[in-house]
């Protein structure tokens, strides 16, 4: 692949991205654009992890050699979980703030081509597992963030007696809690997973621990406690489903840290 396609071909899933935000933010404002375009958001889905499966093809290796490789795996979680949620709940409400958060994420990804800094990747099977779960872990926790966001804004829209397009189209609040909640707890689980992996890694190679890597762990085992603390709040009656769902939209504030520490720790 030249160097003129490759630049090129980097910039098209933030772009498929960006146009399944109007696509869907239009799908809420035109009650007859409910059916407009429904390839959009897969056909965003499918280019990216093309991309990723041609990045691993022509280099030889696994799509994240580095954090913003790995960030851009993760979009590609966030938005595949997307079209999971939209088939569960059978609502394409939450389409746009979702695909927004893809589009920023892979445009990051796209204008950060730094060269591959992980040269031991390929060398272990136990480092691929680590980032792998981390992905994953970190696009689930992202997409329960923006679950909870949805929860807040259905929840004061129906408090305030505002119905429209939106509050039509949204997921009831009883399937939105339990999409946040089953998102949230397995993405905790999977980056729980990875952190521990990630740390026999570091000892079975003898890598010395830098500041900046000591911030990533801090930085993660803050992501840890914030999102484990939501199955616990869930069992206390002082803690209503209003409260617990902005601990989990809040969340998104550590979680951006924690990405941000992680693109300059190693």
């Amino acid at each position: 692949m030249s160097h003129a396609m490759s630049e090129l071909w980097r910039w098209i899933p933030p772009l498929l991205y960006g146009l399944a935000v109007v696509v869907y933010g239009r799908r809420l404002r035109l009650p007859g654009a409910d059916g407009s375009a429904p390839w959009v958001g897969p056909v965003a889905v499918a280019a990216h992890l093309l991309q990723l499966s041609s990045l691993s093809w022509s280099q030889g290796r696994l799509p994240f050699g580095t954090m913003w490789e790995a960030l851009s795996l993760s979009t590609l979680v966030l938005s595949g979980a997307y079209l999971l949620v939209e088939r569960m709940a059978r609502s394409t409400a939450l389409g746009a703030p979702f695909f927004f958060l893809a589009a920023v994420g892979s445009s990051f990804a796209a204008g950060n081509n730094d060269p591959p800094r992980w040269p031991v990747l390929v060398q272990s099977t136990l480092f691929a597992v680590h980032v792998a779960l981390g992905v994953v872990g970190i696009g689930l926790l992202a997409a329960s963030g923006l679950l909870a966001a949805s929860w807040l804004l259905l929840y004061r829209l129906l408090r305030g007696r505002r119905f429209g397009e939106f509050t039509r189209t949204m997921p009831d609040l009883a399937t939105l809690d339990r999409l946040f909640f089953a998102v949230s707890s397995l993405g905790t689980i999977l980056l729980a997973c990875a952190a521990v992996l990630g740390l026999v890694w570091m000892r079975t190679f003898h890598l010395a621990v830098t500041p900046l890597v000591s911030w990533k762990m801090v930085t993660v085992l803050l992501v840890l406690v914030w999102y484990a603390a939501i199955p616990v709040l869930r069992q206390r009656r002082s803690w209503s489903s209003s409260w617990i769902s902005w601990v989990g939209f809040l969340g998104l504030i550590p979680l951006g840290v924690m990405i941000w520490t992680g693109t300059r720790a190693i």
